[in-house]
């Protein structure tokens, strides 16, 4: 327990802080307003981190393997530019074509984006030819007039297949022009010139509309930071992605109230929320706006602080304020609340020392839960992402700051505030005592049916709802369904493959190694036996490296030990039980000849172009087939070498019905190869296929990437490699936003229910040190435990998943959810030391604790609530959830509690010297 006339350690200290805040009021407002004024300033210094990459950590396995991948194909992010035509003919119409057109030139001149990354049907080569030429002519050229060109391109669409379904919808009604974004570039004024460009050009009867994972990262950063009340002037994009030709749809009332708040920000409406319920419980203006100054300190003094360490505002930051908002006036309440019921209980008395008493009975326990909502948030400061750490530290650092501004300024400021202001009304608080101790003695007579019916709903209902959560979710959830970006988006997805893409990448690596006589080393050419390389294609155009294999040592031939001489092989062909192979020297020569000579014997080695060989290139058609199948989870389409190669093929012999398939030989498979890279560029073949032909990507489109559907499908497509490709050398690795965020989703939430385990150990060991008793951390933890457990099974009953943000709220909701066991058992405590038996002393503590107990968890409810009204859906998820788990909490703690401390009080609930036989009958009541 703690001691109450104790006055040293931390509770001691407290009081000394409370006391010497009444005796000197002026001096210590001065002192905090200096001290808050202090650390405003580094707000000015802020910077924003709302994009998805800040979420993940840069070390992880994943993350090295996606930027590795995207640097060997270079691959890039895309702005997706959607223009879907209400015409008769869709796209096929010359003036939705000119605007194709005329978008991509703008886009294509755009500073900052490389032309060869802007892709669209006017870039796209089509198998014709330029009239009197030899040059391939692009699908737009030229302009398309008449119904006669317009009903050709349609044709050569359809037989083309590679272009529908990534640049044309297979209705004809929606095309796409796709935009790269090169590494490191300023992807917010990127999306201004590209929303520029859009709105200048339109079409009749045309729709333009930009989306894609980076406006996703840019829009979702916006609204958060509008939910905040940032204004608009100062956010990085607007919060549409439509900028012509798009109807949008008059809002209702409710849809106007919304827009209204948001308007206004989340922060102030929670804060205006708290002290209307303030004000209708306490019934006094005084006593509903006190908490206000330690709510805007708090702020003030966490986000300047962050802006001298020089932190961010990530994503998972972005409901601090909000949380901030509520948790400082949790104190406040607490305080507010006993000081008033001291002031009518005896209104001639000094109201000073009525403030000392006060503050000198609730210091301990208010302590004790600005403490365990502090083990609440520092268990997220154990997470290794950067973001969620940070959210830990600063929201526990935020939460201390409130509790030494609760015990410093709100007694300085009611030491000011003359007595008879807050004396006025009866508040309904006061009213609520006695219906909270009939309460306490109406569980006390049915203790056994209240257990039996606390176990019957944890028995019946848990078991089912815990079976049922599931981990799921996905940035397409951080939008409003009703959203202008996820209707686009949804159109995206429903008229194309999908654009949450996942790369496949396949390692295919070989190298030809072995040692010939010096003899077949002469310059210019190598002779090798001809049954090595059965397929001279697969060596043409490899660098091989020479050195020395002789019985000789390097040193006596005046060379050091591993040194090697590099030529590339530029032609190859066999002679009878020999294979020739023309070699040009990239590295000096100068004495490898006679070092050669003298060793006797040339150790060589050869990288063979693996994914030139038929049978690979055959291997990666069946894996394509394989994951296109996967229909279930989301599988739109896709694309790999051996898709390019056969469309390639194709294009080349447009006459043939048959010369869509796979080449024979390696040889022409890399003729293939050569030929994508004249008609694209060789950029654009270099996104598919590495220089060596050792390692190719495959692009798999989804249509949707949750979490559980992307999981599955990469589960299937291990075993698949497992099965098939590993036998043969052959590797896979998975690349892309998708496999990112696979990673980035299980590692949240993962660390968050670990961090879980983290703040219910923490709370234990708080409220056991400050009670001095095992059983009174068991006490206030375990109504908590419960709640969160009963609130997991309700998410799995209800169909809401454990995602990014939901799985924050557990943790949370601990930290928080145990100040009503907290504050009942010292009330509880205290009855009990002045002599009260034990039925009488539980009806005192509900009386005293219960009003600021329920007074609390409403103002925090409907503080918390106000995330519902965000825009972000997965922040509404996260303010429903605290909304529940918090009224949950108080519930467990009025129904529980009453009970156990009839079966089993805790230890030292009586202190030393109080009256004989006080304890007696105890734990038979």
């Amino acid at each position: 327990m703690i001691p109450s006339p104790a006055r040293g350690g931390i509770v001691g200290w407290l009081r000394a802080l409370s006391e010497g805040a009444i005796r000197r009021p002026a001096f210590t407002l001065t002192t905090l307003l200096l001290l808050t004024l202090c650390a405003a300033p580094g707000i000015r210094r802020l910077k924003l981190r709302t994009d998805g990459a800040a979420l993940i950590s840069p070390s992880a396995p994943e993350v090295l393997y996606d930027q590795a991948i995207r640097r060997q194909f270079g691959i890039e992010d895309q702005f997706v530019v959607l223009v879907r035509s209400d015409h008769a003919d869709g796209v096929f119409d010359p003036g939705t074509l000119q605007l194709v057109r005329d978008l991509t030139a703008e886009c294509r001149r755009l500073s900052g984006i490389n032309p060869n990354s802007v892709i669209s049907l006017a870039t796209e080569a089509s198998f014709r030819y330029r009239p009197g030429t030899y040059q391939i002519q692009r699908l737009l050229e030229p302009a398309l007039t008449n119904r006669v060109e317009l009903d050709q391109l349609r044709d050569d669409l359809r037989r083309i297949e590679l272009y529908t379904g990534t640049l044309v919808s297979s209705d004809g009604k929606s095309t796409l022009i796709l935009i790269g974004i090169p590494p490191g570039a300023d992807r917010s004024r990127l999306y201004k010139d590209v929303m520029d460009v859009v709105a200048h050009h339109k079409a009749p009867g045309a729709e333009v509309a930009v989306t894609g994972a980076p406006v996703a990262e840019l829009l979702l950063g916006d609204q958060i930071l509008q939910d905040l009340g940032v204004p608009r002037a100062l956010l990085s994009a607007g919060t549409r992605c439509l900028a012509a030709g798009s109807e949008v749809s008059r809002p209702t009332n409710l849809g106007r109230l919304l827009r209204l708040v948001r308007r206004l920000g989340l922060v102030p409406v929670a804060a205006f929320v708290m002290v209307l319920v303030l004000l209708i419980c306490f019934r006094n203006v005084v006593a509903a706006l006190l908490p206000l100054p330690g709510v805007a300190a708090v702020l003030l003094f966490v986000f300047g602080l962050m802006g001298w360490c020089r932190t961010p505002v990530y994503l998972t930051i972005a409901v601090m304020p909000v949380l901030l908002t509520a948790i400082s006036a949790t104190n406040d309440i607490y305080l507010l609340s006993r000081y008033l019921a001291l002031l009518r209980q005896r209104p001639e008395a000094d109201h000073v020392q009525l403030l000392r008493q006060a503050f000198d009975k609730l210091v301990g326990p208010v302590a004790c839960t600005s403490l365990t909502a502090v083990m609440g948030f520092l268990s997220f400061g154990l997470s290794p992402l950067v973001p969620v750490r940070a959210f830990g530290i600063l929201t526990g650092v935020g939460a201390l700051y409130g509790l030494f501004f609760s015990l410093t300024a709100v007694p300085a400021l009611l030491a000011l505030t003359p007595a008879r202001w807050l004396r006025r009304r009866q508040a309904v608080s006061f009213r609520l005592s006695a219906a909270f101790a009939g309460w306490a003695a109406w569980v006390g007579r049915r203790r056994w049916w209240v257990a039996a019916a606390v176990l019957l709903l944890m028995a019946t209902l848990m078991p089912s709802g815990l079976r049922q959560l599931v981990v799921q979710d996905s940035w397409m959830n951080g939008f409003d369904p009703d959203s202008d970006f996820r209707r686009v988006t949804r159109q995206v997805n429903r008229d194309f493959f999908g654009m949450h893409l996942l790369y496949v990448s396949v390692d295919a690596p070989r190298r030809l190694t072995g040692q010939v006589a010096a003899t077949n080393v002469i310059p210019g050419t190598l002779l090798l036996p001809a049954s090595l390389v059965p397929d001279r294609g697969l060596i043409d155009g490899s660098v091989l490296a020479l050195s020395l294999a002789g019985e000789m040592q390097p040193a006596s031939l005046g060379q050091q030990a591993g040194d090697t001489w590099r030529a590339r092989i530029y032609a190859a062909w066999p002679a009878g039980d020999r294979l020739y192979a023309r070699i040009a020297p990239l590295d000096s020569f100068s004495g490898f000849w006679e070092a050669a000579r003298r060793a006797g014997r040339v150790r060589y080695e050869i990288p063979l172009q693996s994914q030139l060989s038929p049978d690979i290139v055959r291997c990666l058609a069946d894996l394509s087939s394989f994951i296109r199948g996967k229909r279930e989870d989301m599988v739109g389409g896709v694309l790999g070498p051996a898709e390019y190669l056969m469309t390639t093929r194709f294009m080349g012999r447009s006459f043939d019905a048959r010369s869509r398939r796979l080449a024979d030989t390696s040889v022409e498979n890399k003729k293939l190869w050569n030929d994508y890279a004249i008609a694209l560029g060789v950029q654009r073949r270099d996104q598919v296929i590495d220089t060596n032909y050792w390692q190719s990507l495959t692009t798999v489109f989804l249509k949707d990437g949750n979490f559980v559907d992307t999981a599955r499908l990469m589960r299937d497509i291990r075993g698949y490699e497992r099965e098939h490709l590993t036998p043969k050398g052959i590797k896979l690795g998975f690349a892309g936003d998708v496999a990112v965020s696979q990673s980035l989703i299980s590692g949240i939430v993962t660390t968050q229910l670990e961090s879980l385990l983290w703040a219910m150990g923490g709370i234990f060991v708080v409220t056991a040190w400050f009670g001095r008793s095992l059983r009174w951390g068991i006490y206030c933890l375990l109504p908590s435990a419960l709640a969160v457990l009963i609130k997991f099974a309700a998410m799995g009953a209800m169909g809401i998943p454990l995602g990014v943000a939901t799985s924050m709220f557990a943790a949370m909701t601990l930290g928080i959810g145990v100040n009503c066991a907290i504050h009942l058992l010292e009330s509880y405590r205290l009855a009990r030391t002045e002599g009260a038996k034990p039925s009488d002393a539980l009806g005192q503590a509900m009386g005293l604790t219960g009003p600021p107990a329920l007074i609390n968890t409403l103002a925090m409810s409907l503080g918390f609530g106000v995330l519902m009204l965000s825009q972000v859906p997965a922040n509404a998820r996260l303010g429903l959830l605290l909304v529940l788990g918090l009224v949950n909490c108080l519930a467990m703690s009025l129904l529980l509690l009453p009970v156990l401390l009839h079966w089993w009080p805790p230890n030292g609930a009586v202190r030393a010297g109080s009256p004989p036989g006080a304890d007696s009958g105890v734990a038979g009541r």
